[in-house]
């Protein structure tokens, strides 16, 4: 799709749409298509009969995901890759509220709502926290009906009334907004998440110790911490995409991180900032803004322009003209909400020069947005109510 498509993909039966962002030369980004093929049967096959009960389609659809990456990828890389999304549930949590009324599996649309401004994680990732509870055959398309199906599937479990087991309490699943009263065990991915804390924690200086003994002075110096990155047992680049992802967003939750630790990140990780990944990118955006490391503002500038593209290496290497057209989509304007979003509020919510700079930009691009997408950055800059 254009570059101005606000969505990472749409399940159309037998032709799916997905964002050029995908696109990132290592194929780190495969679960999003993995996700809408999946939608063949969650959401294609069986779909919801109302925006109420859209947790339908991407519950189950985020379950049966998950599934397969586990078969393809291993238990531990998908328990890095849940982990991340609940990462991302709590943060929306944590900014509307958890007693929000979207924050419930079956939304009550009212009259005049449009039901895109209902759109959050939690019919993803509260919708697969209660699917990988119950696990559950669904034919049906509405709520109820579905867990009418399941009581019926299972007679004995309807005669013991387990809908009313505590955890278990169907209305309390979809009815009560906040946190999953259940959450799948993930601990098989502390293998790849404690290598990741434990740098993170380094950086920030939370920690004297890291793997092999090295000490990590508090008081460490710009040149000194450089020095200290350059050991090779820190070299991140066999890391997974969801690996550098969680190494990023536990730097994201310090409470502050040093322009010349940012440097260092920067002078020793130059592919966290200027990754082909768009999840990447963000991330590390976002980490800069928070700490309002200005240096960075220009390649925040330059993803919200122009996302970085393969263009040049596969010019160099002799791809062909196709090749070369195909990778130009990916120069153009990342329309995706998902990424332009989370960045101008970021901004908003730092610096004066951060909110001057969001203003520049949005200016600049505005006219290359998805129309949805130019609106919600209005809203949040101040220039729609």
């Amino acid at each position: 799709m254009p570059p101005s498509f606000p969505y990472g993909g749409m399940e159309n039966p037998c032709l799916t749409f997905v964002t050029p962002c995908l696109l990132v030369g290592d194929k780190s980004l495969t679960d999003v298509v993995i996700h809408e093929i999946s939608h063949s049967w969650f959401g294609n096959l069986v779909t919801n009969a109302t925006w109420g009960d859209f947790w339908l389609n991407e519950g189950f659809t985020m379950f049966a995901q998950r599934r397969i990456m586990e078969e393809i990828l291993g238990r531990p890389y998908t328990c890095l890759e849940a982990g991340t999304g609940l990462a991302l549930l709590r943060l929306h949590m944590d900014h509307t509220g958890e007693d929000h009324p979207f924050n419930k599996l079956k939304v009550v649309i009212e009259p005049g709502v449009d039901p895109d401004d209902t759109y959050n994680e939690t019919p993803y990732e509260k919708g697969y926290c209660f699917v990988s509870y119950i696990n559950v055959r669904a034919t049906s398309v509405v709520a109820s009906d579905t867990l009418e199906y399941f009581l019926q599937y299972f007679p004995d479990l309807k005669e013991q009334k387990a809908d009313q087991r505590e955890g278990l309490e169907f209305d309390r699943w979809l009815n009560t907004p906040g946190w999953p009263p259940y959450v799948p065990d993930l601990s098989a991915g502390k293998e790849l998440t404690e290598p990741a804390e434990q740098l993170a924690d380094a950086l920030a200086g939370e920690t004297t110790e890291v793997q092999h003994d090295i000490t990590f002075p508090r008081s460490c110096s710009f040149p000194c911490l450089l020095c200290f990155l350059q050991e090779s047992f820190l070299d991140i680049s066999s890391w997974k995409s969801y690996q550098l992802l969680h190494f990023l967003k536990k730097l994201l939750e310090k409470s502050a991180l040093k322009a010349e630790t940012l440097a260092a990140i920067a002078e020793k990780y130059p592919h966290l900032a200027r990754s082909h990944n768009a999840e990447i990118c963000l991330r590390w955006a976002q980490i800069c803004i928070k700490n309002d490391y200005q240096p960075a503002f220009p390649d925040i500038k330059d993803f919200l322009h122009l996302f970085p593209s393969l263009c040049e290496e596969f010019f160099v290497r002799g791809f062909g003209c196709n090749r070369i057209l195909y990778s130009w989509t990916l120069r153009t304007v990342p329309g995706k909400q998902k990424y332009t979003l989370p960045i101008y509020k970021a901004l908003m919510k730092g610096s004066d020069a951060a909110k001057t700079f969001a203003s520049t930009v949005y200016g600049e691009t505005k006219d290359q947005l998805h129309v949805q997408v130019s609106n919600y950055v209005a809203k949040e800059i101040g220039l729609k109510k």
